[in-house]
């Protein structure tokens, strides 16, 4: 009886053993399980904390841009950066999980504190370049978690890394701020066109070798013809080969098994329509007198058999066209083949420039007013591109120190012969309201303003803004119109029509002009009106030294394309740090 009380006792006792066993590892699993909940509400609270900080960012990102643009959109300037230098602001963001319209399972709101620190704004006025850096700094507390975040941002006006920063205009060997319509016919464009609006080339014999790409619709598509590689390589008409001047196909050599030559921006056979397209930002040349900085720090020069100009035309005695009265500020350069102009980088002519003939070298030639081709613009040395191709990056090297001339209006440009342009086409509807600079009220182009951006109402019919300084003869000047009298121009001896183009066509406003039969424009047409006749054939083929992604584009002087106008960037992220709370 005794030895069955022992047993029964340590029964007991082992059963009492095992329950105190069981209620600890049951509390050890509540005491995990509380942990491991816990920690999955901090986690939650960290990640909560870096969505609300980093949300905040970007709205403050955000309004710092438009408040970048808002000052672009009135003048276009690199001095505009200044708007955002030495920013130095603190604000604060709630970003909440309702703002989504998203149900999350467990809704939070997160209270950031955003500050704003930046150095001053630096300026290469060699380049054209400008560039303030931004330092963004967040703190959040959410739940117990406290997390700060920091982001280093650039804004930049005239990207030398990018060629014209990511919406360049000049990728295109047409663009256009308002409706592409550039009647007539027969016209091959070798390279890719954009409209900022409807692109309506509607005739049956025009034939694109390239892309479309239009912000409203690309009109009339059954029409557009495009050639396969073996006929796009032996291009030409009336005589004219001009297969060389067009870039080379996608794959140098035709063949799309050799990796070695793909070229980035090449030609792809066919036609791809882009409708509702976001719109580009057309550059400005805003104040003329950074251009004239600009030019004076690159040490730009350009000469013909009669005159050198250093950097800026214009600023001292005698520098004129040579005629008489009111033509102080007007540049003439005239080049045959013997005594070719020289180009030595960026040139400013405060007045209008006239030019024809032949040039050698590099620049970029800025006017002030208009700018008049008054003939054939033949390059000594021009870029070539063979097809076949099996060494591109040789062919590229080569052409990068080929001939090249930019010429940039800040008025409008127009070849030919100003007396036969039709009016007609100087107005609605091939003409259009447009935004313009704060800086072009002295030439007329401000006529209205909506919301505080100065815009023109598009009539190059009437006469400009400087009544007070006629034509050379006295006469009252239009937009279009020279400031030399017809009697000058006659004298200078200026072609009817134009039919020969080494040259990056660019304006402000308005490219008007006759192309001659059989006419060739090899480099790239932008603006925001154009008013061109033609007469028979015509080719434009892109200047792939332009183009942001192409080999030969890459480091091409003096780093933008050509000195062309630039631009403002978007914002860009150059740095992501998370510090210490």
């Amino acid at each position: 009886m005794k030895k069955q009380k022992q047993k029964n006792g340590f029964v007991m006792t082992a059963v009492l053993m095992l329950i105190v066993i069981a209620s600890l590892i049951g509390g050890a699993f509540l005491v995990s399980a509380h942990n491991s909940f816990s920690a999955v509400d901090r986690w939650r609270d960290y990640d909560d904390c870096l969505l609300g900080m980093q949300s905040a960012l970007e709205i403050v990102k955000y309004n710092l841009q438009e408040e970048l643009n808002d000052e672009m959109e009135v003048e276009h300037s690199r001095a505009s950066l200044g708007v955002l230098a030495n920013k130095d602001f603190t604000t604060n963001v709630t970003w909440s999980s309702a703002a989504t319209k998203v149900d999350l399972l467990v809704p939070y709101t997160v209270d950031v504190a955003v500050s704003v620190v930046s150095g001053s704004m630096v300026e290469i006025v060699a380049e054209n370049y400008a560039e303030v850096t931004l330092t963004c700094e967040a703190v959040a507390t959410h739940g117990g978690v406290t997390r700060r975040i920091q982001e280093v941002v650039t804004h930049t006006y005239n990207d030398t890394d990018t060629p014209g920063g990511p919406d360049n205009v000049f990728d295109y060997v047409f663009f256009i701020d308002n409706v592409g319509f550039f009647s007539g016919v027969n016209a091959d464009f070798n390279g890719d066109v954009f409209a900022n609006k409807d692109i309506d080339f509607k005739y049956s014999s025009i034939r694109l070798n390239g892309d479309a790409f239009a912000g409203n619709e690309c009109l009339s598509k059954k029409l557009y013809k495009s050639l396969d590689w073996a006929a796009y390589a032996s291009q030409g008409f009336a005589g004219i080969d001009f297969s060389e001047r067009t870039r080379p196909a996608e794959y140098t050599d035709f063949n799309r098994s050799n990796p070695d030559t793909f070229w980035d921006q090449g030609y792809k056979e066919g036609v791809n329509f882009y409708e509702d397209q976001e719109s580009k930002s057309m550059p400005f040349i805003g104040p003329l007198s950074e251009y004239e900085e600009y030019a004076i720090a690159a040490g730009g020069t350009v000469s013909d058999s009669s005159k050198t100009v250093a950097a800026v035309w214009g600023d001292d005695a005698g520098e004129d066209a040579g005629v008489g009265t009111n033509d102080t500020g007007c540049l003439v350069l005239i080049g045959t083949a013997a005594n070719p102009i020289n180009l030595g980088g960026i040139i400013v002519a405060q007045q209008d420039i006239y030019i024809k003939g032949y040039f050698t070298g590099q620049g970029t030639l800025y006017a002030g007013r208009n700018i008049h081709v008054i003939g054939n613009l033949i390059a000594v040395d021009p870029p070539t591109w063979p097809k076949p191709d099996s060494a591109p990056m040789t062919t590229a090297t080569v052409n990068k120190g080929k001939d090249f001339l930019g010429l940039c209006a800040k008025g409008s440009l127009i070849f030919g012969n100003h007396l036969g342009l039709d009016n007609t086409y100087l107005e609605e509807p091939h003409t259009d309201s447009h935004a313009t600079d704060e800086t072009d009220a002295s030439l007329g182009y401000v006529t209205h303003y909506v919301d505080g951006v100065p815009y023109f109402d598009g009539d190059y019919t009437r006469p400009d803004g400087n009544g007070s300084e006629p034509r050379t003869d006295g006469s009252l000047r239009h937009f279009y119109e020279p400031i030399l009298s017809d009697a000058d121009i006659a004298a200078l001896g200026v072609s009817e029509w134009v039919g020969w183009f080494d040259a990056v066509l660019y304006a402000n406003h308005l490219i008007a002009g006759d192309f001659d039969v059989n006419a060739v424009l090899n480099g790239g047409f932008v603006c925001r009106d154009e008013a061109v006749r033609r007469h028979g054939n015509l080719a434009l083929n892109w200047d792939s030294r332009l183009g942001t992604r192409t080999p030969d584009g890459q480091g091409f002087y003096p780093g933008t394309p050509g000195g062309l106008p630039p631009q403002s960037d978007m914002n860009r992220l150059v740095q992501w740090t998370e510090l210490a709370p």
